[in-house]
């Protein structure tokens, strides 16, 4: 069965590690990933057309990778620390993507930010050097992924 997950990290050698463990422990497993807050609302659509069965999503992200044609950041003032939480509540709240389970992977504590509101059932977990940790969280949120 293929299981679609999708990554946004913002960190290319955290990303790159992160989509290769997932591939590899995960029977099936299909890693989308997208590097920026930019990246993901641009391709949105594409990815509410083929939801993700899970999405770990970074909470502080880079607004968009540095080039001359960067997209410019919203208007209103932009928090990177509060970027991977509007990735994780527009996938929320989207019908089409609403199923997909959400776990915010940083290396911030959840009691250390303040005013933080993460999504209804999202799962907050700490980045460590071990990525066992996201691994075991991830087959125990997917179907039939536990026994693996």
């Amino acid at each position: 069965m293929k299981r679609r997950i999708l990554l946004v990290e913002d960190d290319f050698l955290q990303r790159d590690s992160i989509r290769k463990e997932l591939e590899r422990n995960i029977a099936g497993a299909a890693v989308d990933t997208r590097p920026s807050e930019s990246e993901f609302l641009r391709d949105f659509e594409a990815i509410a057309s083929n939801p993700p069965d899970i999405a770990v999503i970074d909470v502080m992200l880079r607004w968009a990778n540095p080039s001359r044609d960067a997209p410019n950041p919203p208007t209103e003032p932009w928090d990177p620390q509060r970027a991977g939480l509007r990735c994780a509540q527009r996938l929320h709240d989207d019908g089409r993507t609403s199923g997909a389970k959400i776990i915010l992977y940083t290396v911030f504590n959840k009691e250390n930010m303040d005013d933080v509101r993460p999504p209804e059932g999202a799962i907050w977990l700490t980045k460590e050097l071990s990525l066992q940790e996201l691994i075991d969280t991830v087959k125990g949120v997917l179907p039939g992924t536990s026994g693996e």
